[in-house]
């Protein structure tokens, strides 16, 4: 008995240590469940090696000394009290925007949506014929890059409208005032913008009068969109690691990364009754396909 406690203890000691979460970088969820663990998981298998983890729904997580890089998943998780020499990469927060002011550490947003190119090439893939986009939105922290898509569309054959919505209150007479002049319209993933009575509004003046309408949600789309283009949370959560390795290298990483990978999602009902045939192509590319 004695000499096999023995040998039991030796094993311990030979024993290989177990690998130590990478200290430099940690993960912070806003819950550490459901897409944002789903978004996390693809985070550290582009990242390739483990990565401690802390989930905000529990309180401020108390980050280990050797931090330099924070990688949060959720509105949550980014508005966390993070020391201003941590770099800071966020994503799945579609209307939060953290500010670099004050901030020594880089900033870098993850895009729940493609970039403006892949964007209007693929609506206009999905629609051939469409000339006139417009795109509504609300929050302030989308203006800039409404302002810029709207300068992207000469350049794909699209005459961009933009229309900031300032109150739900004046939806209805936007849509009303702009019916003539678009042949399709475009909601970004704003959620000062999308409620449930704004999207029965867009949804029955859509269907009510053959005028498509695109999202950037899977959820959108199931709910009434024609289609919606945008980036799903694995994507979100790889574009996430390139950004770390990135700032490890020292690269310069810009403050708003739109992730490669794009995510298709597609309304059967609803386009037809917005005349929208899908072409063959795009069927094949779609991720979903609702009936």
């Amino acid at each position: 008995m004695k000499r096999a406690l023995t040998l039991a203890a030796l094993t311990l000691l030979c024993a290989p240590a177990q690998a130590e979460p990478q200290g430099g970088v940690a993960a912070v969820l806003s819950r550490d469940s459901g897409f944002y663990l789903e978004a996390f998981s693809a985070f550290q298998a582009g990242y390739g090696a483990e990565v401690r983890r802390y989930d905000a729904s529990k309180g401020a997580p108390a980050l280990p000394p050797g931090a330099d890089t924070v990688v949060a998943f959720g509105a949550r998780a980014a508005s966390q009290a993070y020391p201003a020499h941590v770099n800071l990469i966020y994503c799945m927060s579609p209307g939060h925007f953290v500010s670099s002011a004050g901030r020594t550490g880089k900033t870098v947003k993850i895009s729940m949506r493609p970039s403006h190119a892949r964007l209007l090439d693929k609506l206009k893939e999905i629609q051939p014929s469409l000339r006139r986009l417009t795109v509504f939105w609300t929050g302030t922290g989308y203006d800039g890059q409404m302002q810029e898509l709207g300068a992207a569309g000469a350049g794909h054959g699209l005459e961009v409208s933009l229309v900031k919505v300032r109150s739900a209150a004046d939806l209805p007479a936007l849509l009303r005032k702009g019916l003539r002049d678009m042949d399709a319209f475009w909601l970004p993933p704003d959620p000062l913008l999308i409620s449930p009575y704004t999207l029965m509004i867009f949804k029955e003046f859509s269907q009510g009068n053959a005028i498509p309408m695109y999202a950037s949600t899977r959820g959108l789309a199931q709910e009434g969109a024609t289609a919606s283009v945008g980036v799903s949370f694995k994507a979100g959560g790889a574009a996430a690691a390139l950004a770390a390795r990135g700032l490890e290298r020292g690269e310069d990483i810009p403050e708003l990364v739109f992730p490669d990978a794009v995510e298709l999602t597609l309304n059967a009902s609803a386009a037809r009754r917005c005349g929208i045939t899908f072409p063959p192509a795009i069927l094949r590319e779609a991720a979903y396909l609702f009936p």
